[in-house]
């Protein structure tokens, strides 16, 4: 293991993307996931995870994910 690994979690290839944020989410380390309409979202922290649940066609529809830092 490198130094980045221990500083930086690593992301699967083609990672998944918190449909939030749009951060990279490791599934393993992922803070929460959400099934919606048969697809498996990842998300970076619970409070993403709480405002998908309350709208995920908001953040599906590509008008509702503001950019935000955590």
């Amino acid at each position: 293991m490198g130094f980045l690994d221990k500083i930086r979690p690593a992301t699967p290839p083609g990672g998944h993307t918190d449909p939030v944020c749009h951060m990279k989410v490791d599934p393993a380390r992922a803070a929460g996931k959400s099934d919606h309409e048969g697809q498996t979202y990842y998300f970076c922290s619970a409070g993403c995870k709480a405002k998908f649940d309350k709208e995920p066609a908001k953040f599906l529809s590509g008008g509702g994910g503001a950019h935000h830092m955590h």
